[in-house]
Parts: structure tokens; sequence; C-alpha cells
């Protein structure tokens, strides 16, 4: 009102002094204005029934809001991607705006706990599941959103049952998985050929026997790139399941046991460190970043790499379809633990517990875990679908539905080392992950991590 009642005032003042200069204003056209000013007025004066301003009588549908958005996917097909997902969704709800941030996998890990404590928080973010939900949980950081779930039954439905339980803890769901992604072995083909393997591996044994064929004509038989230790962790996710037996490592993941000594996960360990002085990975693994691990099986140099099935459609790209393959990481023959098991997990994102703007995010994620996004996420970019999305076998990558099948028949889930463990215990193994290639062995390795769990569950 005052904002136009100044224009007006301005108007009629600039019109007065044009009169003294020109001295050509008609007294007709002065009443005009006036009157128009004062009708003008008198409508911005007026009330409604309920004598409420426009801003309070304005439906929440239709508030002007912004989004903050983070996640872990900055490479150049990943944000083309997510770029068109919000450009639809602004079209659809164009009282919302995304404001969309991502880092990678490394950074991002630091980064969200230093913007949930600025004035820059997000109210979207992304994390892995496990531990890494709880963390936020336990924090303050994290909304229980289990009510939105409860009242969309057909959202809550749409879920392949596996991936939405990866989301509660202490009975509440506090996030909403988006991908899923898990591990298989990615192989150059051309590789193989000049090595002579004509089958891929089905058993530990059988791998090294591969490895040293490989080792022989010259190349590198396992890309690792283990500057970030996770990348070990992935392999002993897959082993730990397969050597300790499951009630014994669930105790442990759980911290309920603190000791972890079953020799099962020395072992692991140890078969790490004996293909590495074998000479089966390159000498530099500790120094090298995944991305060049990626690069030397792309480009020929090296034969092998434990590889997400996110990341197929790089190999895809970069040898053609005809020129990788993909086989699941051979168990050990004789083994105490289960074999068969899935390794991997959901991406997941959160909630921040003190956003201003709840419902317009919730409203973000349904559509982000909508048919028309799990399939164009499957399409365009190779991920895996957490919901029941029916998908076009002919527009996805090679190998991609028998993967799925694979999950969907699966006894079970061995999820993220690094992530399924408290974060502390984590760092400890995360450290052995990358001294097992220098003077520690897999026994010591150990011995730190259950002193450091034990040290963990005296605090809490």
């Amino acid at each position: 009102y005052n904002q136009y009642k100044k224009k007006i005032y301005n108007y009629l003042i600039t019109k007065r002094m044009e009169e003294k200069k020109m001295r050509k204003r008609s007294l007709v056209m002065k009443s005009l204005i006036l009157s128009m000013g004062a009708l003008f007025l008198l409508s911005c004066g007026k009330t409604n029934g309920s004598n409420k301003t426009d801003s309070e009588n304005k439906n929440p549908d239709e508030e002007q809001v912004t989004i903050k958005f983070v996640h872990k996917f900055p490479e150049e097909a990943r944000m083309k991607f997510f770029e068109e997902v919000v450009a639809d969704f602004e079209k659809d709800n164009p009282n919302i705006k995304i404001e969309m941030t991502a880092y990678g996998d490394e950074e991002i890990k630091d980064k969200t706990r230093v913007l949930l404590g600025s004035d820059s928080a997000p109210d979207i973010f992304f994390t892995w599941s496990g531990e890494r939900i709880q963390q936020y949980v336990d924090t303050g950081n994290a909304m229980d959103i289990s009510k939105y779930l409860t009242e969309d039954q057909e959202w809550m439905k749409s879920f392949n049952p596996v991936m939405i339980e990866a989301s509660k803890k202490q009975d509440a769901y506090w996030s909403i998985p988006f991908d899923y992604s898990c591990k298989v072995m990615i192989y150059n083909k051309s590789i193989f050929e000049k090595a002579g393997i004509k089958e891929s591996p089905k058993t530990w044994k059988e791998l090294e026997e591969s490895c040293e064929k490989i080792k022989m004509s010259g190349d590198v038989p396992i890309a690792i790139g283990n500057q970030y230790p996770w990348v070990i962790c992935h392999y002993l996710t897959s082993l730990n399941g397969n050597l300790v037996p499951k009630e014994i490592l669930k105790k442990n993941y759980e911290l309920e046991d603190t000791n972890f000594t079953d020799p099962g996960y020395a072992e692991a360990l140890d078969m790490m460190k004996s293909m590495k002085e074998k000479g089966y990975f390159n000498s530099d693994a500790n120094s090298m970043t995944w991305e060049m691990s990626q690069s030397m099986v792309q480009e020929g140099k090296a034969a092998m790499i434990y590889e997400e099935v996110q990341n197929l459609k790089i190999y895809n790209d970069a040898l053609g379809e005809n020129g990788w393959g993909y086989f699941y990481l051979p168990m050990v023959e004789v083994a105490k633990g289960e074999t068969c098991y899935i390794t991997g997990g959901p991406d997941e994102f959160m909630v921040n517990s003190e956003s201003k703007h709840p419902e317009q995010a919730i409203k973000f994620l349904k559509y982000l875990t909508s048919d028309a996004v799990q399939s164009k996420m499957c399409y365009d970019l190779g991920f895996l679908p957490v919901t029941n999305v029916e998908l076009d076998a002919s527009k996805l990558i090679k190998g991609t539905t028998d993967i799925i099948n694979n999950n969907l028949s699966a006894p079970g889930m061995s999820e993220w080392l690094d992530c399924v463990l408290n974060q502390t215990v984590a760092d400890t193994y995360l450290e052995g992950c990358q001294t097992i290639f220098q003077n520690d062995t897999g026994a010591v390795i150990m011995e730190k991590v259950s002193k450091t769990a034990a040290e963990v569950k005296a605090d809490k």
C-alpha cells in the first residue's frame, strides 16, 4: 500500500513541477489524475471479510520458496541429468526453486557437516546408508519423515522393501533412497583375449590363475586406486561376508561384540596383501586415485577393476558395448560365511530437521523417486532403481537387466563396510586398508579395529 501511495505521490509532484515549468496543464487533467489516485488508494485500503493481509491469505502451495539441494554427482553427464530433472520439476511447480550444489564422493563427507552448521544449510542433503544415516540422526540434523510415508501409502509401497528399510533407524524413517549400486568386476575383453582367458573366473583360485596369465602377458591384472581406502574396503565388504559367519559379523558390526577376532577378518586383509605381493595390482596402488584406476581399464592398461554398477556407462562409452564384460567377485571355495550376497547399498537423501520448507522438500523427493525420474535415471545414467518401476530393457546399458534380476533373487546384502560400521571404527579399518600394503598384517590391523571398537562402546 505504502509503495503505491508513494509512487502516486511522486507522480503528482512531478506533474505539478511540469505545470509550473510548462504552464500548459489543464485543470481538467489535474482533476482526472487526482481522482484516479484517490480511487486507487481507496481500493488498496479495502479489506476482506477476515481482515487479513494478502500474504496471510496466500495458499501455502503457492508460496515462493527456495529448496537448497546438495548431492554427490558433480560429473558432467550426471549434472546434466539432475539439471533436466530440476528444470522439469520447477516447470510443474513454479512456486518452488531448487538451488542445487554437487560435491564428489570424498569432498561431500566433510562438506555436508560444515554446511549443516552454517547459514547456507541445505534443505535436502545426500548420505550413504547404514551408520551414515545414524550419525545425522544422532546429531539432530535429520528430520523424521515417517509421517509422509505413512500418509502416502502409494509412495511407501512404490519402493523395493529392502531399499526403504535401509532408511529405517529406531523404528522411524529418516531418509529416502534414490538409487542403488552394487559391485561387479569389470574386465577389458581385449586384454583377456591377449592373455588367453576364455571364461571369467568363478572361484578365488581361478581369479588368481587369470591374474597370473594377464601378468605374464605384460599387463596389470587389476587396477587399484587406493588413495581413497574405501577401494580395498569394498573388497573387504564382500570377503568378510564370505569368510565370517553371519551371526558373528552382525554382532561385531553393531558393536554388540567389540572383539573382531574371527580369523576370517584377518584372512580377508591378508588376501589383499597377497594379491599385491604377487604383482596382481598396480605397484602404486596407495598413491593412485580411483579415477586413474578407472582410466587404466578404459585405456587398455589394466584388465580388471572392482567397480560399482553406477559406473558401467563410462566403460560402455570408452570401450564400446562389445569391448567389456563383467562378473561377480569370486568367493573363497571353503568359507564360513555367506555366498552370493550383493555388495553395495542405496544412496540416500535426508531432509534437514531445521528446514523451513519440509513440505516442498518432500514434494521434490517424491518427484525424484517417481517412475518418470527413476526410469530416466536408469536409461541416462545406468543407475539401478530403488522403486518397482517397470523398465524397457532395450533402453538399458548391457547387463543392467541381469544385474537387477540377480539382485532381486540374491539371499541378502553385504552393506558397504565403511557405512555399516560406527564411523570412528570405520576410520581405523580404512587406515588398515592402506597399511596392509605396507608392513601390517591382517591380524595386527584387526587388533587395532577391536581396540577402537571397545573404546567407542565404552564412551557410549
